[in-house]
């Protein structure tokens, strides 16, 4: 009977403390990714990825990939923003934000058929996201194709009244 006792509070102690070892990372993981957008916040963008890729190291989340790929995008090394889109989605398959990053960065690297392909795939997740619509937009004007980039456009503006960038894309194309 005793020794029961002494592989019970044996297992007890290795769980209280699994446990919390796995709870103090979370924490860490959060005071990280605050103190990253703080530098963010502040301009300090390099300190910020620092701060968001060891916030990574204690717990991976879409959102810290997504903050990453949006800061390399701003400091436009899209080769960078790539990398870390690819690696997310590689944990977060059915992340529609980096789909759409995905998208983005396709589109700024000229690789229209992946960007639209992106697209349409951020589509058959949340028909409502906005901007997708625009971006689509945006390559079928490239392609020369303004009857379709005008359909795209409306769908944005259907989808969100709001947006100023579809509204004058409307307004600069013709009504052929």
């Amino acid at each position: 009977m005793k020794n029961y006792r002494t592989i019970f509070l044996v297992i007890l102690i290795i769980f209280t403390c699994a446990g919390c070892f796995i709870s103090s990372t979370i924490p860490e993981a959060e005071q990280k990714t605050r103190k990253g957008d703080e530098y963010f916040a502040a301009g300090d963008i390099d300190r910020a990825i620092e701060m968001w890729k060891k916030a990574l190291n204690c717990k991976r989340t879409p959102v810290l990939y997504e903050k990453i790929v949006m800061v390399q995008i701003i400091k436009n090394d899209l080769a960078k923003a790539e990398e870390w889109t690819d690696e997310g989605l590689t944990y977060f398959p059915n992340s529609v934000n980096l789909i759409f990053d995905h998208a983005l960065i396709n589109f700024h690297k000229a690789d229209l058929v992946s960007a639209m392909n992106s697209l349409n795939r951020v589509l058959e997740c949340n028909e409502y996201y906005p901007d997708v619509h625009f971006l689509k937009g945006l390559i079928y004007e490239k392609q020369g194709d303004d009857v379709s980039a005008r359909r795209e456009f409306i769908n944005e503006i259907n989808i969100n009244p709001g947006s100023k960038k579809a509204w004058q894309k409307l307004r600069g194309l013709t009504n052929d």
